[in-house]
């Protein structure tokens, strides 16, 4: 797969180590098929501020996307950043890491507000961080729900994780979940 061609419908599992450039810019191209003004991104972090991912997304591709949203995992107080480091067209929301079941809900409701106009993008950073607070069914029964709500919406979907942070039956059990992959490793 060229990996700034998904297709919209597509979840695409994006195998890394978790802190290189690679896994960045493989990111950043899937996040932008289209032009800003016809984009609604969702991000889901565990570790980066909405105002850092809104910096890395003006370095590398100019304008924000028409509509964005970030779901902060975990307990980042402040992670908002102030509020001129959050445009308008911005929504920040955050998730307890132990409950999958209320980042669904956080996640179905930004897409129950999307506009089938625009071409939903998503990028789940990261599956190596979800299991760190969920056990591998919980997990996939949550990324399951996920994987088929994004390829409803027609959705470019992607999810990273960190191969060398899990066992090869973990990744084998992940890998069916995803339409296709691009493997960094």
């Amino acid at each position: 797969m060229d990996q700034t061609g998904a297709r919209p419908g597509t979840n695409v599992l994006v195998s890394a180590p978790s802190l290189s450039s690679s896994k960045q810019e493989t990111c950043l191209d899937l996040l932008a098929p289209a032009p800003p003004e016809t984009l609604d991104v969702l991000q889901v972090t565990y570790s980066a501020a909405p105002p850092e991912l809104i910096a890395d997304w003006r370095e590398h591709h100019g304008d924000l996307p028409a509509r964005m949203g970030i779901v902060v995992v975990g307990d980042h107080g402040g992670l908002r950043g102030d509020d001129h480091d959050v445009p308008d067209n911005v929504f920040v929301t955050t998730a307890n890491p132990n409950d999958p079941t209320g980042l669904g809900m956080r996640l179905n409701n930004y897409l129950t507000d999307h506009d089938d106009s625009m071409q939903l993008v998503a990028c789940f950073d990261s599956l190596t961080e979800l299991l760190q607070f969920v056990d591998l069914q919980s997990a996939f029964k949550f990324l399951h729900m996920l994987a088929g709500q994004l390829r409803e919406v027609d959705a470019v979907g992607h999810f990273h994780v960190d191969p060398a942070a899990h066992d090869d039956q973990t990744i084998s059990r992940l890998k069916p979940l995803f339409d296709d992959a691009v493997d960094h490793t």
